[in-house]
């Protein structure tokens, strides 16, 4: 049952638009002519002046958002790093400081993005299954291939520039789902840490400080009592009586199966752990299918929540009350739902009306008419954030993990309960 939910989770909507880079992030990143592209960065990164803050980052550099005190970004450019190209060059600064670089050389996410790829007409449906099969062995092939390569050199290259020395062996994460080995290295003062995952992930950090955790260290040095009361003080309430919570920065999923991973990754960063969609699909067994067939989603729900010291209720219904608990502690909901492109389509009108007109209202529960166009037990299944609820309205609003919808849209709280498959809600 767990294989077939996430297949029908993560395979069922697919809205974004497809591009050369399937990554919403990559997408740009591949299409910005930086003077950076194709240098190689190596000794400029592990410069004092960069980390003692006298210095600049290279580059251009956009905004994520901010995980507890420390700001993310990521550099608009595909440098190289250690004589191999960099995907993703993520920064992390605290007060201004720079704190930990980490790139990413290989991705699975963005290399298979859906395996939705045209066949030719005419095929029986064996003759169908043969050729997806034929194709996605082929891609298979390729990638490792990248992977093993990439793997070797990074490691053959990191030693050479950190004097030759052996890795030592370490481990990040204290949750069983979530913890992961690493080999590091010792360079400038600095600790280089190379995390190789299932042949999937890829990734180097360079970090001013040794962390055996995710959790955001301003976190993690606070009690669990003042952990709870600063999630509590996240809390908006607004005059029309909407309690919502206003600083969880959506990440957007690109053309991947990941809306119940980004989902996942939008709470984790709110909790303060640095965590993100591409690590989770590792976590979760994620296969190089481009599906999400055979990934175990709900475990790593559990595990998120026990890295960030919560409790996570899961049921296979909506209560309104539980879910209205949790937004006034400070903690999201996450509910995996039946979709309709229709439903979709209305929820944004109405958060653009809304916006204009406060007294505008969704269309009536009780008609019959309006549930009917509610979708059913053979819509695809999505992923979605709750983020705030009014009462009096009987509203509840939510997020999603697509590119540009950074603002909660509006749901009457009976289709969201008539439509809820799974519902995750994080507890102290």
């Amino acid at each position: 049952m767990k294989r077939f939910l996430a297949s029908l989770l993560l395979a069922g909507v697919s809205l974004e638009t497809s591009s050369a880079v399937p990554n919403s992030i990559l997408g740009p990143i591949a299409a910005a002519e930086s003077p950076l592209n194709g240098q190689d960065l190596t000794e400029q990164l592990f410069a004092t002046a960069l980390w003692d803050g006298s210095g600049k980052l290279p580059g251009e550099w956009n905004g994520e958002g901010q995980i507890a005190t420390a700001t993310i970004s990521h550099l608009r450019a595909r440098p190289k790093l250690f004589g191999r190209e960099v995907i993703l060059l993520r920064s992390v600064k605290r007060e201004g400081k720079l704190e930990s670089l980490e790139a990413t050389f290989v991705d699975a996410g963005s290399y298979f993005g859906y395996f939705d790829e045209e066949l030719p007409e005419g095929l029986s449906r064996r003759e169908t299954r043969k050729e997806v099969a034929s194709r996605l062995a082929e891609k298979q092939a390729e990638f490792s291939k990248i992977y093993l390569e990439a793997h070797t050199d990074l490691r053959t290259a990191i030693s050479a520039a950190c004097g030759g020395t052996k890795p030592d062996e370490a481990k990040i994460g204290r949750t069983r789902g979530l913890k992961t080995p690493v080999e590091e290295w010792q360079k400038n003062g600095k600790h280089v840490r190379l995390l190789a995952a299932n042949n999937r992930l890829l990734r180097v950090s360079i970090a001013a400080k040794e962390s055996d955790q995710w959790l955001d260290p301003a976190v993690a040095a606070l009690p669990e009592r003042e952990q709870l009361a600063k999630l509590a003080a996240s809390v908006a309430r607004d005059a029309d009586g909407t309690v919502r919570l206003p600083d969880l920065q959506p990440i957007p999923q690109g053309y991947r199966p990941y809306c119940g991973l980004n989902s996942l990754a939008m709470a984790a960063r709110h909790f303060g752990l640095h965590l993100d969609e591409d690590w989770l699909a590792v976590a979760a067994g994620f296969q190089n299918t481009g599906r999400a067939d055979g990934a175990n989603l709900v475990k790593v729900y559990h595990s998120v929540a026990s890295e960030a010291g919560l409790g996570l209720d899961r049921t296979t219904k909506l209560d309104p009350s539980a879910v209205a608990r949790a937004i006034s502690q400070g903690m999201p909901v996450i509910v995996w739902r039946r979709f309709s492109h229709e439903r979709n389509q209305l929820h944004t009108r109405f958060m653009r009306q809304v916006a204009r007109d406060e007294s505008a209202t969704l269309p009536n529960p009780a008609d019959a008419a309006e549930r009917a166009s509610w979708p059913g037990d053979s819509a695809p299944l999505h992923a979605s954030v709750v983020v705030g609820y009014n009462p009096e309205r009987k509203e509840v609003l939510f997020l999603e993990s697509w590119t540009g919808r950074d603002k909660p849209r509006r749901m009457r709280v009976e289709e969201l309960a008539a439509t809820t498959y799974l519902c995750f809600v994080f507890k102290p």
